[in-house]
């Protein structure tokens, strides 16, 4: 995966879809078009994904496998939470994140690697020093981006928790995941992808933020 990863115009040509597809589909979101949006949240995540990828150096085996253990317990977790009500809440996922495996959509596990390269892309390069630093930045940008997401997901049927307020223990065991997702991260992938992951968090921040206001 060497070949895209260092194509400026390539990486010019995803910063430029990404902002593009994100803008359409907040709009599209709140127009009378908006289940038509939705319905393509699963596949607008995997492009998001596919593109870091691509534009990521990930050509030796060790990055392929810590990615792919991310993406594995990743849905581990979230299979144990939905069916058995471990570690989050009670909570449910709704119809439009696409295809479930035991109420799970298999997109979720791409989420959790999507949002651990960019936090751990973007804590990488502006957190200095020890390495456990730039863990734990990154794990606070990933409850961060859990706090806005909360807001709104109910109303996208994305997913919804049994009871209101989201309790705590959510956002306690978020980032214990993350802590952990960011650790297998940060030892198996050696080289870090900041220009697209800085953009997708601040594609996230404002879409999320934005729909926290309007919807």
């Amino acid at each position: 995966m060497t070949g895209l990863s260092n194509n400026k115009e390539f990486l010019r040509m995803s910063i430029f879809f990404l902002w593009l597809i994100n803008i359409s589909g907040f709009f599209g979101m709140l127009s009378d078009q908006n289940e038509f949006f939705l319905s393509t949240t699963p596949y607008v995540l995997s492009l998001t994904l596919l593109l870091l990828i691509l534009n990521h150096d990930l050509s030796d085996k060790k990055s392929k496998i810590g990615l792919m253990l991310i993406f594995l317990f990743g849905l581990i977790v979230e299979l144990l939470g939905v069916n058995y009500g471990l570690f989050f809440g009670d909570y449910s996922y709704g119809a439009n994140l696409g295809s479930k495996i035991y109420g799970v959509p298999y997109v979720i596990g791409f989420n959790w690697v999507l949002l651990i390269i960019a936090t751990g892309s973007v804590s990488d390069k502006l957190i200095k020093g020890r390495k456990i630093y730039k863990i734990i930045f990154a794990s606070f940008l990933m409850v961060l981006i859990d706090l806005l997401m909360e807001k709104s997901a109910p109303k996208l049927d994305f997913w919804e928790f049994v009871i209101s307020p989201v309790p705590f223990s959510n956002y306690l065991w978020w980032f214990i995941f993350s802590l952990c997702f960011q650790y297998i991260f940060f030892k198996t992938v050696k080289t870090k992808e900041y220009n697209l992951s800085s953009n997708i968090l601040v594609i996230q921040f404002i879409f999320f933020g934005m729909l926290a206001v309007f919807l």
